[in-house]
Protein backbone atom coordinates (compact mmCIF):
# COMPACT_ATOMS: atom_id res chain seq x y z
CA UNK A 1 0.00 0.00 0.00
CA UNK A 2 0.92 3.81 -0.32
CA UNK A 3 0.34 7.28 0.77
CA UNK A 4 -0.28 9.88 -1.50
CA UNK A 5 -0.16 13.30 0.22
CA UNK A 6 -1.45 16.41 -1.67
CA UNK A 7 -0.31 20.02 0.02
CA UNK A 8 -1.96 22.63 -1.20
CA UNK A 9 -2.31 26.37 0.46
CA UNK A 10 -6.12 25.92 0.35
CA UNK A 11 -6.32 22.05 0.88
CA UNK A 12 -4.04 18.92 1.99
CA UNK A 13 -5.32 15.86 0.12
CA UNK A 14 -4.30 12.26 1.77
CA UNK A 15 -4.96 9.34 -0.81
CA UNK A 16 -4.74 5.31 0.13
CA UNK A 17 -3.56 3.41 -2.73
CA UNK A 18 -2.53 0.35 -4.19
CA UNK A 19 -0.13 0.15 -7.09
CA UNK A 20 -0.64 3.55 -7.95
CA UNK A 21 -4.48 3.32 -7.47
CA UNK A 22 -6.36 5.47 -5.34
CA UNK A 23 -9.29 3.78 -3.21
CA UNK A 24 -9.57 5.97 -0.25
CA UNK A 25 -9.41 10.37 0.31
CA UNK A 26 -9.41 12.57 2.88
CA UNK A 27 -9.13 16.41 2.79
CA UNK A 28 -7.88 18.73 5.41
CA UNK A 29 -7.53 22.31 5.70
CA UNK A 30 -4.58 23.71 3.32
CA UNK A 31 -0.79 24.65 4.84
CA UNK A 32 -1.24 28.17 5.29
CA UNK A 33 1.61 30.51 5.20
CA UNK A 34 0.67 32.25 8.61
CA UNK A 35 0.82 28.31 9.87
CA UNK A 36 4.43 28.80 9.91
CA UNK A 37 4.95 25.62 7.71
CA UNK A 38 7.10 23.84 10.04
CA UNK A 39 7.65 20.16 10.11
CA UNK A 40 5.84 20.01 13.06
CA UNK A 41 2.69 21.69 11.08
CA UNK A 42 3.21 19.33 8.53
CA UNK A 43 3.31 16.71 10.43
CA UNK A 44 0.13 17.42 12.58
CA UNK A 45 -1.94 18.01 9.45
CA UNK A 46 -0.59 15.06 7.90
CA UNK A 47 -0.60 12.63 10.83
CA UNK A 48 -4.53 13.91 12.03
CA UNK A 49 -5.72 12.86 8.02
CA UNK A 50 -3.98 9.57 8.49
CA UNK A 51 -6.07 9.33 12.00
CA UNK A 52 -9.39 10.29 10.52
CA UNK A 53 -8.57 8.42 7.46
CA UNK A 54 -7.51 4.75 8.65
CA UNK A 55 -10.55 4.13 10.47
CA UNK A 56 -12.55 3.74 6.69
CA UNK A 57 -10.35 0.94 6.00
CA UNK A 58 -12.56 -2.07 6.08
CA UNK A 59 -12.49 -3.99 8.65
CA UNK A 60 -12.57 -8.11 8.02
CA UNK A 61 -11.71 -7.41 4.01
CA UNK A 62 -9.55 -10.29 3.13
CA UNK A 63 -7.63 -8.88 0.11
CA UNK A 64 -6.83 -6.28 -1.81
CA UNK A 65 -9.00 -4.30 -4.44
CA UNK A 66 -7.28 -5.41 -7.92
CA UNK A 67 -5.00 -2.24 -8.36
CA UNK A 68 -4.53 -0.49 -12.19
CA UNK A 69 -1.66 -0.12 -13.92
CA UNK A 70 -0.02 2.73 -12.01
CA UNK A 71 1.14 4.12 -15.52
CA UNK A 72 -2.23 5.29 -16.05
CA UNK A 73 -3.26 7.06 -13.57
CA UNK A 74 -6.65 8.58 -13.39
CA UNK A 75 -7.62 11.35 -11.39
CA UNK A 76 -7.91 10.74 -7.64
CA UNK A 77 -11.99 10.66 -6.87
CA UNK A 78 -13.65 12.29 -3.97
CA UNK A 79 -13.85 8.67 -2.61
CA UNK A 80 -15.68 7.88 0.34
CA UNK A 81 -15.78 4.86 3.15
CA UNK A 82 -19.50 3.88 1.85
CA UNK A 83 -18.26 3.94 -2.32
CA UNK A 84 -14.54 2.82 -1.71
CA UNK A 85 -13.53 -1.18 -2.65
CA UNK A 86 -12.27 -2.72 0.70
CA UNK A 87 -9.27 -2.97 1.45
CA UNK A 88 -7.22 -5.49 3.66
CA UNK A 89 -7.02 -4.10 7.27
CA UNK A 90 -3.29 -5.57 7.96
CA UNK A 91 -2.10 -4.33 4.52
CA UNK A 92 0.98 -2.18 5.80
CA UNK A 93 1.93 1.09 3.97
CA UNK A 94 5.13 1.17 2.41
CA UNK A 95 5.97 4.55 0.81
CA UNK A 96 4.03 8.42 1.60
CA UNK A 97 4.89 10.26 -1.39
CA UNK A 98 4.01 13.88 -0.06
CA UNK A 99 3.75 16.96 -2.90
CA UNK A 100 4.03 19.76 -0.77
CA UNK A 101 3.46 23.48 -1.40
CA UNK A 102 6.47 24.61 1.00
CA UNK A 103 10.22 23.77 1.40
CA UNK A 104 10.96 22.04 4.63
CA UNK A 105 14.59 23.70 5.24
CA UNK A 106 17.06 21.13 4.15
CA UNK A 107 17.75 17.22 4.82
CA UNK A 108 17.67 17.48 8.28
CA UNK A 109 13.79 18.67 8.10
CA UNK A 110 13.04 15.85 5.88
CA UNK A 111 14.41 13.28 7.96
CA UNK A 112 12.47 14.97 10.70
CA UNK A 113 9.40 14.93 9.21
CA UNK A 114 10.21 11.25 7.93
CA UNK A 115 10.64 9.92 11.27
CA UNK A 116 7.40 11.51 12.34
CA UNK A 117 5.95 9.59 9.47
CA UNK A 118 7.67 6.03 10.42
CA UNK A 119 6.06 6.78 13.94
CA UNK A 120 2.76 7.52 12.86
CA UNK A 121 1.68 5.77 10.24
CA UNK A 122 4.32 2.95 10.03
CA UNK A 123 5.75 3.20 6.36
CA UNK A 124 9.50 2.68 5.10
CA UNK A 125 10.23 5.06 2.57
CA UNK A 126 9.24 8.64 2.56
CA UNK A 127 9.20 10.56 -0.88
CA UNK A 128 9.05 14.44 -0.37
CA UNK A 129 8.89 16.83 -3.36
CA UNK A 130 6.83 19.86 -4.59
CA UNK A 131 3.26 19.72 -5.63
CA UNK A 132 3.92 21.12 -8.77
CA UNK A 133 6.21 17.56 -9.20
CA UNK A 134 3.27 15.58 -8.32
CA UNK A 135 1.18 17.55 -10.38
CA UNK A 136 3.05 17.09 -13.33
CA UNK A 137 3.43 13.22 -12.80
CA UNK A 138 -0.46 13.31 -12.27
CA UNK A 139 -1.23 15.39 -15.41
CA UNK A 140 1.51 13.48 -18.04
CA UNK A 141 1.22 9.87 -16.20
CA UNK A 142 4.89 10.58 -15.68
CA UNK A 143 5.70 11.37 -18.85
CA UNK A 144 7.66 14.76 -19.76
CA UNK A 145 6.01 18.08 -20.67
CA UNK A 146 5.29 21.40 -19.40
CA UNK A 147 2.59 21.83 -16.51
CA UNK A 148 0.83 24.83 -15.06
CA UNK A 149 -0.40 24.59 -11.44
CA UNK A 150 -2.60 27.56 -11.30
CA UNK A 151 -4.58 27.68 -7.50
CA UNK A 152 -3.89 29.51 -4.21
CA UNK A 153 -0.43 30.13 -6.12
CA UNK A 154 0.84 29.51 -9.41
CA UNK A 155 4.53 27.63 -11.13
CA UNK A 156 4.97 25.94 -14.14
CA UNK A 157 7.44 22.85 -14.21
CA UNK A 158 8.95 21.66 -17.63
CA UNK A 159 10.41 18.81 -17.23
CA UNK A 160 12.55 17.13 -20.37
CA UNK A 161 13.06 13.12 -20.34
CA UNK A 162 16.78 13.07 -19.82
CA UNK A 163 15.29 14.86 -17.00
CA UNK A 164 16.46 18.26 -17.54
CA UNK A 165 13.93 20.47 -15.56
CA UNK A 166 12.30 24.26 -15.39
CA UNK A 167 10.77 25.80 -12.68
CA UNK A 168 8.95 29.25 -13.37
CA UNK A 169 7.72 31.26 -10.70
CA UNK A 170 6.22 29.95 -7.72
CA UNK A 171 7.72 32.11 -5.37
CA UNK A 172 4.98 32.93 -2.80
CA UNK A 173 2.37 35.62 -2.64
CA UNK A 174 4.77 38.29 -1.79
CA UNK A 175 6.40 38.57 -4.50
CA UNK A 176 5.09 35.98 -7.44
CA UNK A 177 2.26 33.39 -8.43
CA UNK A 178 1.55 35.60 -11.15
CA UNK A 179 -1.80 35.12 -12.47
CA UNK A 180 -2.42 32.87 -9.40
CA UNK A 181 -5.51 32.91 -7.56
CA UNK A 182 -3.96 35.51 -4.85
CA UNK A 183 -2.68 37.76 -7.95
CA UNK A 184 -6.35 37.94 -9.22
CA UNK A 185 -8.24 38.29 -5.57
CA UNK A 186 -5.30 41.35 -4.70
CA UNK A 187 -6.11 43.31 -8.07
CA UNK A 188 -9.45 42.63 -7.87
CA UNK A 189 -9.65 43.96 -4.25
CA UNK A 190 -7.09 46.79 -5.30
CA UNK A 191 -9.63 47.84 -7.67
CA UNK A 192 -12.48 47.57 -5.23
CA UNK A 193 -10.66 49.90 -2.67
CA UNK A 194 -10.07 52.77 -5.05
CA UNK A 195 -13.47 52.52 -5.60
CA UNK A 196 -14.38 52.77 -1.28
CA UNK A 197 -11.54 55.04 -1.20
CA UNK A 198 -12.28 57.97 -3.81
CA UNK A 199 -9.48 57.26 -6.71
CA UNK A 200 -11.21 55.86 -8.74
CA UNK A 201 -15.24 55.49 -9.59
CA UNK A 202 -16.97 52.85 -7.28
CA UNK A 203 -17.75 49.63 -9.69
CA UNK A 204 -18.96 46.35 -9.38
CA UNK A 205 -16.00 45.13 -7.73
CA UNK A 206 -16.27 47.51 -4.42
CA UNK A 207 -19.48 45.94 -4.62
CA UNK A 208 -19.01 42.52 -4.05
CA UNK A 209 -16.13 43.34 -1.89
CA UNK A 210 -18.80 45.05 0.28
CA UNK A 211 -20.57 41.94 -0.18
CA UNK A 212 -17.71 39.53 0.63
CA UNK A 213 -15.85 41.03 3.23
CA UNK A 214 -18.60 43.61 4.80
CA UNK A 215 -17.83 47.13 6.20
CA UNK A 216 -14.42 47.52 3.86
CA UNK A 217 -13.44 50.42 6.19
CA UNK A 218 -13.24 48.28 9.31
CA UNK A 219 -11.75 44.69 6.79
CA UNK A 220 -8.38 45.11 6.82
CA UNK A 221 -8.57 45.02 10.44
CA UNK A 222 -10.15 41.64 10.16
CA UNK A 223 -8.16 40.35 6.97
CA UNK A 224 -4.53 41.49 8.24
CA UNK A 225 -4.70 39.52 11.33
CA UNK A 226 -6.35 36.74 10.68
CA UNK A 227 -4.26 33.23 9.76
CA UNK A 228 -5.83 32.33 6.28
CA UNK A 229 -5.68 35.96 4.62
CA UNK A 230 -4.03 34.59 1.95
CA UNK A 231 -6.55 32.18 1.25
CA UNK A 232 -9.13 34.61 2.00
CA UNK A 233 -7.41 37.03 -0.54
CA UNK A 234 -7.25 33.99 -3.30
CA UNK A 235 -10.89 33.38 -2.55
CA UNK A 236 -11.91 36.96 -3.68
CA UNK A 237 -10.53 35.79 -7.26
CA UNK A 238 -13.87 33.88 -7.69
CA UNK A 239 -16.17 36.98 -7.77
CA UNK A 240 -13.26 38.90 -10.04
CA UNK A 241 -13.60 35.92 -12.44
CA UNK A 242 -17.55 35.87 -12.07
CA UNK A 243 -17.78 40.11 -12.57
CA UNK A 244 -15.17 39.53 -15.99
CA UNK A 245 -17.62 39.30 -18.33
CA UNK A 246 -19.69 42.54 -17.24
CA UNK A 247 -16.81 45.02 -15.85
CA UNK A 248 -14.55 46.02 -17.73
CA UNK A 249 -11.78 46.23 -14.93
CA UNK A 250 -12.58 42.56 -13.97
CA UNK A 251 -11.71 41.80 -17.29
CA UNK A 252 -8.80 43.69 -17.85
CA UNK A 253 -7.69 41.70 -14.67
CA UNK A 254 -8.18 38.60 -15.86
CA UNK A 255 -6.96 38.96 -19.31
CA UNK A 256 -3.58 39.92 -17.70
CA UNK A 257 -3.90 36.57 -15.83
CA UNK A 258 -3.96 34.42 -18.70
CA UNK A 259 -0.97 36.41 -20.28
CA UNK A 260 1.38 35.87 -16.80
CA UNK A 261 0.15 32.30 -16.91
CA UNK A 262 0.93 31.51 -20.37
CA UNK A 263 4.07 33.60 -19.81
CA UNK A 264 5.03 31.04 -16.86
CA UNK A 265 4.59 27.50 -19.58
CA UNK A 266 6.57 29.55 -22.71
CA UNK A 267 9.21 30.17 -20.27
CA UNK A 268 9.47 26.84 -18.52
CA UNK A 269 8.86 24.84 -22.00
CA UNK A 270 12.87 25.77 -22.60
CA UNK A 271 13.28 22.83 -20.47
CA UNK A 272 12.48 20.70 -23.78
CA UNK A 273 13.91 20.02 -27.23
CA UNK A 274 13.27 22.82 -29.34
CA UNK A 275 12.25 21.51 -32.21
CA UNK A 276 9.44 19.16 -30.88
CA UNK A 277 5.84 19.96 -30.01
CA UNK A 278 5.32 20.86 -26.41
CA UNK A 279 2.92 18.66 -24.12
CA UNK A 280 1.48 20.99 -22.03
CA UNK A 281 -1.61 20.66 -19.24
CA UNK A 282 -2.60 22.41 -15.96
CA UNK A 283 -3.94 21.66 -12.81
CA UNK A 284 -6.18 23.30 -10.09
CA UNK A 285 -9.63 24.64 -10.42
CA UNK A 286 -8.62 28.26 -11.64
CA UNK A 287 -8.16 27.51 -15.71
CA UNK A 288 -12.16 26.01 -15.20
CA UNK A 289 -12.68 30.15 -15.60
CA UNK A 290 -13.86 30.23 -19.42
CA UNK A 291 -12.41 34.18 -19.68
CA UNK A 292 -9.15 33.14 -18.13
CA UNK A 293 -9.10 29.73 -19.90
CA UNK A 294 -9.74 31.81 -22.95
CA UNK A 295 -7.01 34.46 -22.55
CA UNK A 296 -4.40 31.72 -21.41
CA UNK A 297 -5.14 29.78 -24.46
CA UNK A 298 -4.65 33.02 -26.66
CA UNK A 299 -1.25 34.08 -25.18
CA UNK A 300 -0.23 30.27 -25.16
CA UNK A 301 -0.44 30.52 -28.83
CA UNK A 302 1.31 33.35 -29.87
CA UNK A 303 4.52 32.62 -27.24
CA UNK A 304 4.38 29.15 -28.22
CA UNK A 305 2.98 27.60 -31.23
CA UNK A 306 4.44 24.24 -31.03
CA UNK A 307 2.19 23.86 -27.18
CA UNK A 308 0.07 21.06 -27.25
CA UNK A 309 -2.52 21.58 -24.34
CA UNK A 310 -4.49 18.88 -23.10
CA UNK A 311 -6.48 18.87 -20.07
CA UNK A 312 -4.79 16.18 -17.55
CA UNK A 313 -4.77 12.75 -17.19
CA UNK A 314 -4.68 12.65 -13.23
CA UNK A 315 -4.40 15.51 -10.69
CA UNK A 316 -1.80 16.07 -8.15
CA UNK A 317 -2.96 12.97 -5.86
CA UNK A 318 -2.69 10.68 -8.65
CA UNK A 319 0.59 11.81 -9.29
CA UNK A 320 1.66 11.36 -5.55
CA UNK A 321 0.12 8.11 -5.98
CA UNK A 322 1.59 7.01 -8.90
CA UNK A 323 5.73 8.27 -7.81
CA UNK A 324 4.97 6.46 -4.41
CA UNK A 325 4.07 3.31 -6.87
CA UNK A 326 7.53 3.52 -8.56
CA UNK A 327 11.03 2.31 -7.78
CA UNK A 328 12.68 4.65 -9.63
CA UNK A 329 11.40 8.17 -9.94
CA UNK A 330 13.10 8.46 -13.77
CA UNK A 331 12.80 11.46 -14.99
CA UNK A 332 11.99 13.19 -11.52
CA UNK A 333 15.41 11.83 -9.87
CA UNK A 334 16.89 15.26 -9.11
CA UNK A 335 13.22 16.52 -8.00
CA UNK A 336 12.37 14.22 -5.35
CA UNK A 337 14.34 13.89 -1.97
CA UNK A 338 14.00 10.40 -0.66
CA UNK A 339 13.76 8.65 3.04
CA UNK A 340 14.33 5.46 3.92
CA UNK A 341 13.67 4.06 7.61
Amino acid sequence: MELAVDGGQSGLRLGLASGGRILLTREEPGLAYASGLTVDAVARKVLAAWRALAPAVAPGASALPEATDASALPAASEATAASAPPVAPDAPVGTVCLGLTTLLGGPAADRELAERLFAGIGARRVLLTSDVVTAHAGAFAGRSGVVLAAGTGAIALGVAPDGHARQVDGWGYLYGDAGSGFWIGRRGLDAAYRGFDGRATPGPLTDRARHVFGDLGTAPQRLYLSPDAVAQVAGFAVHVLDLAGEDATARAIVEEAGRELAASVAAAARSLPCDEPVPVSWTGRLLRAPALRAAFEAELTARLPRALPAPPEGDGLAGAALLAATSRPGHYRTLIRTVER
